[in-house]
């Protein structure tokens, strides 16, 4: 590491340019295993103050650098990706909660601030902001805001734009920016676009955000119906009749399946718990070793990979990825066997607040939901689902390593069309990957469906390749859910793993391309996401 003559920490050495020369995103992942080297940026920066990042920025300007902002790297969409001429601005060491007021509820923190930490600093004055990735132990507040993240509990919280208050950082020019939805002068209109623009007009570096007392206590359970039609419609009941549950997850048949536990069980049917569902078994859901699989929450490749992985992975991983394969390289044959195993669509549900309060909506709900068609599994699922929620960002690294490719994409629509799209998109990839769907983060006027989909493939570019299908997978579902209206980014962000599928009206386009040139004249913010600048 090396200083410069300004005072900002940066450096050129290989360990550190390597490590932000990407992020998650899994099409890089394959292109690794097929000995594709990452393209290394130029030189790694780290600031510790809005001034540090400015000067960066200038300095970049003159240089023409391409710079990219940089967070925790957890990113799944493909927002970081530089040049072997840029520069990047990892925001790490600005991580500090300035200011907390339990008053008005509101917090200002710095964009490097890992989620876990700001959240652990805010459940220590009672407080919470409600917001809870998957990846929240390894995502960044900065991250969260520029690609409108969305956390488990959105459909109480809402998503993180729904939280931002005010919004700071350095634009192209290195000059300061400040968006607040009460500052006349911006108003929410700024707040908005800077939020989810994955650093192309801006470098996050500060956020204040909105944030609520924590509950006292929850109420969490499993449901089940005979068919996915019934359930989304029973979401869509619970939304559009003035309920706000903290949790409201629908698993299809095929992940409900996999995931088992569909068998009632006995026991007070209206117990309510003491915590917030929201800091209840955090101490549980984080990573875990290849080898602690019990009371693992199976994932699609956790059943078809844990217990070749047991076998064979690391001892005979030749041997693991010919039978992954076998399983996963015929995804016709695959996706019948799913469809067969009889699982039926599984709902969580959880509500939060004070004791006296949940003790008239806990029964309340599970009447309502009884009288649509559920038929009640007890709490257990709830809380299996509640120890568990937080490892799925740690589990992709072993399904790449058996030889399968692994990626999610959450799409958003209405209610009416739901169905139809979950449908037509299974459809459209029986021939090339396993895929299954939850539905999540609803609102009354429609929900988010998240598909996950597994494939096999050979090493190189042929069409039997991982790369052909994963690409192909990809294709195929922005093509259905463009057809079908849906909005294609709901939290994960465009980066450059949506831009085929996106499309922006003219005036949009307009829009966006004017702020662009005002904000970063000389277009060095983060080229290529978005549709804007070089391509990366």
């Amino acid at each position: 590491m090396a200083v410069a003559a300004d005072g900002v920490r940066q450096s050129g050495e290989l360990s550190d340019v390597l490590a932000v020369a990407q992020d998650l995103w899994p099409r890089r992942l394959i292109e690794r295993r097929n000995a594709v080297h990452p393209t290394l940026p130029a030189r790694v920066f780290w600031p510790e103050t809005d001034a540090e990042v400015a000067a960066v920025v200038k300095a970049a300007r003159v240089a023409r650098r391409p710079l990219v902002p940089f967070g925790a790297g957890s990113g799944v969409c493909g927002g970081i990706s530089p040049t072997s001429s840029s520069w990047v601005l990892d925001l790490k060491r600005m991580s500090q909660v300035i200011a907390v007021d339990p008053v008005r509820r509101t917090c200002v923190a710095e964009a490097g601030i890992i989620g876990e930490r700001l959240e652990l600093a805010l459940n220590a004055r009672g407080l919470t902001l409600g917001h809870f990735p998957s990846s929240i132990y390894c995502s960044s507040l900065g991250g969260w805001v520029v690609t409108r993240s969305a956390g488990q509990l959105s459909s109480r919280y809402g998503k993180i734009e729904d939280m931002v208050l005010a919004i700071e950082g350095i634009d192209g020019r290195g000059l300061p920016i400040r968006a607040s939805v009460d500052d006349p002068a911006t108003g929410p209109g700024l707040v908005q676009l800077l939020t989810g623009s994955e650093g192309a007009l801006f470098v996050c570096t500060r956020v204040t955000l909105r944030v609520r007392p924590l509950p006292s206590h929850r109420w969490l359970r499993g449901f089940v119906f005979d068919e996915l039609a019934p359930a989304v419609s029973a979401m869509r009941a619970i939304m559009q009749g003035g309920e706000c549950p903290s949790v409201l997850r629908l698993y299809d048949p095929v992940d409900a399946a996999i995931g088992g536990g569909s068998t009632p069980k006995e026991g007070d049917p209206d117990r309510i718990a003491a915590g917030a569902i929201s800091t209840a078994g955090n101490e549980d859901s984080g990573p875990r070793t290849h080898h602690e699989h019990d009371d693992e929450e199976p994932t699609l490749f956790d059943t078809l990979a844990n217990r070749v992985d047991e076998l064979a992975v690391f001892s005979r991983p030749r041997a693991a990825r010919v039978l992954v394969g076998e399983i996963l390289g015929r995804p016709t044959m695959a996706n019948a066997i799913l469809d067969r195993l009889g699982g039926k669509p599984r709902l969580i549900v959880g509500i939060e607040g004070s004791a006296d309060e949940l003790g008239g909506r806990a029964p309340a709900l599970r009447h309502r939901l009884m009288a649509l068609g559920a038929r009640d599994l007890g709490d257990e699922p709830g809380a299996r689902w509640l120890r568990h929620r937080h490892r799925v960002s740690y589990r992709m690294s072993r399904a790449f390593a058996v030889g399968t490719w692994v990626d999610t994409c959450e799409v958003a629509l209405g209610w009416e069309g739901v169905v139809p799209l979950y449908r037509d998109v299974r459809e459209a990839l029986r021939d090339v990957a396993v895929a299954m769907c939850h539905f999540s983060h609803a609102y009354p006027d429609g929900c988010s469906l998240y598909f996950t989909f597994a494939g096999f493939g050979s090493e190189g570019t042929g069409p039997r390749s991982a790369l052909s299908r994963y690409d192909l997978a990809w294709e195929r579902t922005l093509t259905v859910a463009r057809r079908h209206g849906a909005t294609l980014a709901h939290h994960h962000g465009v980066g450059r793993s949506k831009l085929r599928g996106q499309r922006i009206t003219p005036g949009a386009r307009a829009l966006l391309e004017a702020l662009k040139r005002d904000l970063d004249p000389d277009g060095i913010l983060n080229p290529g996401v978005l549709g804007m600048g070089a391509p990366t």
